[in-house]
């Protein structure tokens, strides 16, 4: 496989792993966005809006490792991004440059796996029943 087809798989997997993450984002955004127009329609209405609302709005328990969420998006495309270098590594030649793409290839899925991990077992997680 030429170069060219080789940086085109490799763009395309970028752009496929971006673009999730980016459309996960805009999905958190407006799930927080209806949440705050449910609760200021409530307040005035004069009512008090449900506890459920807005616990749509705090932030997960585990948010003092620095995650606000479930980092699926993440592990989503840290892996689209290895198994792009992961073809990459095949298709390459031998030599230096398939050596590099294997290190990348290794690299971004230990960083899926350890952000699927992070989704999976949510570390610091408290039940909401042990709240102060």
């Amino acid at each position: 496989m030429e170069n060219s087809s080789v940086a085109a798989l490799i763009a395309a997997a970028i752009f496929v792993g971006v673009g999730l993450q980016a459309w996960m984002s805009w999905l958190e955004h407006k799930r927080r966005t209806q949440a705050l127009d449910v609760i200021r329609a409530a307040i005035e209405a004069g009512r008090e809006p449900p506890q459920q609302v807005y616990d749509q709005l705090e932030p997960e328990p585990y948010a003092n490792l620095g995650l606000s969420k479930r980092p699926w998006g993440e592990a989503l495309m840290f892996a689209t991004l290895a198994i792009g270098f992961w073809i990459a590594f095949g298709v390459a030649d031998a030599g230096d440059q398939r050596d590099r793409f294997m290190l990348v290839a290794a690299v971004m899925s230990a960083a899926a796996l350890g952000c699927a991990a992070l989704a999976i077992f949510r570390p610091g997680q408290r039940k909401h029943d042990d709240r102060p």
